[in-house]
C-alpha cells in the first residue's frame, strides 16, 4: 500500500507503534496495530449465511457438536480470493490476495463419537506499507521512504470429538496455534549519495493453545439451539528462539438458533463475543458480531443469503472498527451426492477512524465423502 505521511498521521502511528511493539498486522489496515484480523472459521456455505449457519454446519470448524452426525468420512476445504480498496485521507489504493483458509478431514470413530481434525486461520498477518517522510539530518532535511513488510500468520491446528446423546448433541476440541511472519523493516534515502538505505529482517515464530466446548439441542422438530464456549491461553512470539513478546488471547463464547419449517426453507441467527481487551495490549477491543442468514431451495441447487456485521479488536483509533458484509451463494452435487462444489460471495465495508475498506472476496469450497 502507498500512501502519503500527511495524509495517514493516524495510521502511519498506529503503524510504528505496532512494529515497534513485536505485533504487526494483516493486509488489510485494521489489523496494523495490533495482533492481525482474526480469521473465520466458516466453511464456504456457512460464509454464505454470513456465518448464521456455521455453528450448525459440519463443513465449519466453530463448533464441535455440529460433527455428531457425520456417517461417513468427510473432507473439505476452502479457497478464497479477495479484492479491496483502502481509502484514507483521499488515498486509495487497490489489492489483490488469496488465501487456504479452512481444512477438514472428520469421519466416524467408535461408540458414536466422530472425530474432526484440520487447520483454519486463526489471525492473518501479512501486509506491505510504504510510508514517505522528512526528517531532519545535520541541520537539513532529508526525505526518506520506510518500507514495512511482514508475511505470515497464525494457524489454529484443531482436533476435535462430538458425540450424539438423543435430542442433544456434545463436543470438545483441542487447538494448536503455530505459524510464523518474516518481518523485514527498510529505509531508503532519497539523497543516496550522502545516506545508505538500511534494513533489518527477522522471523517470529509463534505458539499457543486453546480449548473449546459446544452443545446442540434438538429443541422441536425443526428447531435447534446452540452454544459454543473457546479459551485460548497465550500467543508466545519468539525470534531466534528468544520469547519476545507474551500476548493473552481472548476468551470465546456464542450462539446460534436455527429454524426449518420445511425441508427446502432454514433460517438462522447467531451472536458471538470475544473479549480481545486483554489480548495485545490497551488499544485492543473487545467484540460482539451477529449474523443472519437463510438457505433457501432444494440440496442439488440451493440459494443461500446472508448478512452480517460486528466489531474488528484492532485498529487506529479509540474506538473498535467496524466491519459489515452481505453474501450470497449456492452449490453443485458431483458423483451422485459424493461431491460438492460449494461457492459464495461477499461484499465488505470495514470503517474506523478515518479509514475505509471496501472489496468482494470469492470463496470456493469441494467437500468429498468417499
Amino acid at each position: 500500500m502507498h500512501f502519503h505521511p500527511r495524509r495517514v498521521t493516524v495510521l502511519g502511528a498506529a503503524l510504528l507503534w505496532g512494529v515497534a511493539g513485536g505485533a504487526p498486522g494483516q493486509d488489510s489496515p485494521f489489523g496494523i496495530r495490533g495482533l492481525g484480523v482474526p480469521g473465520r472459521f466458516e466453511s464456504v456455505r456457512a460464509r454464505a449465511t454470513g456465518g448464521a449457519f456455521a455453528a450448525f454446519d459440519l463443513r465449519s470448524a466453530l463448533g464441535e457438536a455440529s460433527a455428531a452426525d457425520v456417517a461417513q468420512i468427510t473432507a473439505t476445504a476452502t479457497g478464497q480470493a479477495s479484492y479491496l480498496t483502502d481509502e484514507v485521507g483521499g488515498a486509495r489504493n487497490s489489492r489483490r490476495s488469496g488465501r487456504f483458509p479452512l481444512f477438514q478431514v472428520l469421519g466416524p470413530a467408535w461408540q458414536g463419537v466422530v472425530l474432526a481434525g484440520g487447520f483454519t486461520t486463526y489471525l492473518d498477518r501479512s501486509y506491505h506499507v510504504e510510508i514517505a517522510d522528512t526528517l531532519t539530518l545535520g541541520g537539513s532535511q532529508q526525505a526518506v521512504t520506510d518500507i514495512l513488510t511482514s508475511d505470515g500468520g497464525i494457524t489454529d491446528v484443531r482436533l476435535a470429538a462430538a458425540r450424539r446423546f438423543g435430542r442433544l448433541a456434545l463436543g470438545a476440541g483441542l487447538h494448536l496455534l503455530t505459524g510464523s511472519s518474516r518481518v523485514r523493516a527498510q529505509r531508503i534515502f532519497s539523497d543516496t549519495s550522502a545516506y545508505n538505505s538500511s534494513f533489518e529482517s527477522d522471523e517470529i515464530a509463534y505458539t499457543g493453545m486453546g480449548y473449546s466446548a459446544s452443545a446442540l439441542l434438538t429443541v422441536l422438530p425443526g428447531l435447534f439451539v446452540t452454544g459454543y464456549v473457546r479459551s485460548d491461553t497465550r500467543l508466545t512470539s519468539e525470534v531466534k528462539s528468544t520469547t519476545v513478546a507474551t500476548n493473552e488471547l481472548p476468551v470465546t463464547a456464542g450462539g446460534a438458533v436455527r429454524w426449518q419449517p420445511a425441508p427446502a426453507a432454514s433460517f438462522a441467527v447467531s451472536m458471538t463475543r470475544r473479549s480481545w481487551a486483554n489480548a495485545a495490549d490497551s488499544g485492543a477491543f473487545n467484540t460482539t458480531s451477529w449474523s443472519a442468514g437463510m438457505d433457501l431451495g432444494s440440496r442439488r441447487s440451493p440459494l443461500r443469503l446472508g448478512v452480517r456485521s460486528g466489531d474488528l479488536p484492532f485498529g487506529p483509533g479509540s474506538r473498535a472498527p467496524r466491519e459489515f458484509a452481505v453474501a450470497a451463494g449456492s452449490s453443485l452435487t458431483l458423483g451422485g451426492g459424493r461431491g460438492t462444489i460449494d461457492f459464495t460471495f461477499e461484499r465488505l465495508r470495514r470503517t474506523g477512524s478515518g479509514l475505509t475498506e471496501t472489496g468482494w472476496t470469492a470463496l470456493l469450497g469441494l467437500t468429498v465423502q468417499p
